[in-house]
């Protein structure tokens, strides 16, 4: 190629990112409005579930006090293959599995809380 035509693939190269330079900023505001959206309905998302497990955790833990004591007072009774022996373990597997359900919700609304601070101190938003 001549030098002309370096010039002139140069200049028009040159051109045509000074004029993308907009829609490149605008393509960065739709970005971070998504991103926004995103952290916003899974927050409410994580918010809601968590409301949902707090309160059949309550309840399973209710449940499994309720057994555990039934099976403390019969236990010279009971052995390990006993039906409720088997329940008081099948509700302390779904207490505990809820628990781990609890905590981490708890931390993803804390990292996403998180995350949008740090949005906010970044983008000088909220």
């Amino acid at each position: 190629m001549n030098k002309k035509a370096l010039l002139l693939i140069a200049t028009t190269a040159l051109l045509l990112s000074a004029c993308g330079g907009n829609s490149r900023r605008a393509e960065i505001d739709a970005r971070k409005a998504a991103l926004k959206h995103k952290q916003d309905s899974s927050l409410i998302a994580a918010q809601q579930r968590l409301a949902e497990v707090d309160s059949l955790l309550e309840a399973a833990k209710v449940e499994h006090d309720r057994q555990h004591e039934w099976v403390m007072a019969h236990s010279t009774k009971l052995n390990e293959q006993s039906p409720e022996v088997q329940r008081l373990n099948q509700l302390r597997a779904h207490r505990d599995s809820l628990q781990v359900e609890w905590e981490t919700l708890g931390a993803k609304i804390k990292y996403i809380r998180k995350r949008q601070a740090e949005s906010d101190s970044i983008y000088g938003e909220g």
